[in-house]
C-alpha cells in the first residue's frame, strides 16, 4: 500500500464501518420521530458544535464569496436532502436493505461521468451495470413480506443525491480546511432543513417522542456518525479518486447487515443475500476498472 494513501484508505474504511451502524440507529429512531425531524436535530447539534469550534480554532467562518453557492448547494444536497431521504427509506424498509441499495452509488457516478464529462463506458463495465441491476432485482424480489415502493424509491433517490454531493463537494477540499468546510456544509444543510421540517411536521402531524435511549442515540450518532464520519469521508475523497473511495464503500452494507442480525435479529433471505453479493461484486469490479483506467 502506498504510504501516502494509507491514512485516507483507513479513514474511508472506518467511516463506512460507523455509517453501517448509523443505518441501524436510523431504523431504531424512525419509531420515535419523522425522517425530517431526525435530520433536523442532528444538523442542529453538528452546526452548533462545528460553529463553536470554528470560532475557537479559526477565529470565525472564513468562506470566499465566490464559493458560497457551491458550499450551499453541497450542504443542501449532502446534509439536508440526502439524510432526510435516507431516513425515510430506511424507516420504510430496513437497515440491511437500504445500505445495500446505497452500494449502487458508484453505478450512478459512472453514468453521471458519461453524461456530464463524456467518459467512455466499456463493454465490461456495461456487463457490471447489468449484473448490479440483476442484484437489485433479487434484493427487492427476495423480500418475503414485500417492500414499500416509496421506501425503495427513496433509497434510490438517496443514492443519486449522494452521488451528486460527492461530485459537487470534491473541488472544495483544496480550498478550505476540513473544519471550515464542514461547518459551512452543516449550516447550509440546516438552513434548508428548517422549512422542510416545518412543512413535513405540519402535513404529516408526526409525533416526537424522545426516550433517554433515543436522546443518547441521537446525540451519539450526530457526533460520531455525522460529524466525525463527514470529516473522514471528505478527507478521503480529497486525497483519493472517487472510484477508489467507492470500492471501499462496500464495507458499509456488510457492517449494516451484521449489526442488523445482532441487534434486530433480522436476517436477509437467501435470494437477497445473493442479490447483495452480486451488487457488491459488480460495483467493486467497476471501481477497480475505473481505477485502472486512471
Amino acid at each position: 500500500m502506498n504510504h501516502s494513501n494509507s491514512k485516507p484508505l483507513l479513514a474511508i474504511i472506518g467511516v463506512n464501518f460507523i455509517w453501517g451502524f448509523d443505518f441501524i440507529a436510523i431504523e431504531y429512531m424512525m419509531g420515535f420521530m419523522s425522517p425530517a425531524m431526525f435530520t433536523f436535530i442532528r444538523l442542529i447539534i453538528g452546526a452548533v458544535l462545528l460553529t463553536a469550534c470554528s470560532f475557537i480554532f479559526r477565529g470565525g467562518l472564513h468562506i470566499k464569496r465566490e464559493d458560497m453557492p457551491r458550499i450551499f448547494v453541497s450542504g443542501a444536497i449532502g446534509m439536508s436532502v440526502y439524510f432526510t431521504i435516507e431516513n425515510l427509506g430506511t424507516g420504510l424498509t430496513s437497515a440491511s436493505f437500504s445500505s445495500l441499495i446505497m452500494a449502487t452509488v458508484p453505478i450512478f457516478g459512472m453514468i453521471g461521468d458519461r453524461i456530464i464529462y463524456g467518459n467512455k463506458i466499456t463493454p465490461l463495465k456495461v456487463v457490471c451495470i447489468l449484473a448490479s441491476i440483476l442484484g437489485v432485482y433479487l434484493l427487492v424480489s427476495g423480500e418475503p413480506m414485500g417492500l414499500s415502493v416509496i421506501g425503495v424509491l427513496a433509497m434510490f433517490a438517496a443514492a443519486i443525491s449522494w452521488t451528486i454531493y460527492i461530485v459537487v463537494v470534491k473541488p472544495l477540499y483544496d480550498r478550505y480546511d476540513l473544519l471550515t468546510l464542514l461547518t459551512g456544509l452543516f449550516l447550509s444543510g440546516l438552513i434548508v432543513q428548517i422549512p422542510a421540517v416545518i412543512v413535513t411536521q405540519a402535513v404529516t402531524h408526526a409525533s416526537l417522542t424522545l426516550t433517554p435511549m433515543g436522546v443518547f442515540v441521537t446525540l451519539a450518532t450526530a457526533i460520531v456518525c455525522i460529524i466525525i464520519g463527514e470529516f473522514g469521508y471528505i478527507y478521503a475523497v480529497g486525497k483519493l479518486s472517487t472510484t477508489l473511495v467507492a470500492a471501499f464503500e462496500n464495507v458499509l452494507p456488510v457492517t449494516a447487515v451484521i449489526f442488523s442480525i445482532f441487534i434486530f435479529g433480522k436476517i436477509l433471505t437467501a435470494t437477497q443475500i445473493v442479490g447483495g453479493l452480486i451488487i457488491l461484486l459488480s460495483v467493486t469490479a467497476i471501481a477497480f476498472l475505473e481505477r485502472n483506467t486512471e
